[in-house]
């Protein structure tokens, strides 16, 4: 079993090199690719700057608190 497995995780990285080679994308598929890339950065973004907002707001709160006791 853990022959299977060393031989499929040393074959990934020769299957992705002979995809990226071999395989050719289209205009259309590469400009779709591209903008979703682009929409999946701005979400992630998004994403984070909410959580830092959050993260600020709560720190916040605990000084003032803090101070205010």
């Amino acid at each position: 079993m853990y022959k299977l497995i060393a031989i499929a995780v040393a074959a990934i990285p020769v299957v992705l090199f002979m995809r990226a080679i071999l395989v050719r994308q289209s205009k259309k598929r590469a400009q779709a690719l591209s903008d979703f890339k682009q929409r999946l950065d701005n979400s992630v973004t998004l994403v984070l700057v909410f959580i830092g907002c959050a993260v600020v707001y709560a720190i916040a709160k605990l000084i003032y608190e803090f101070l205010s006791r």
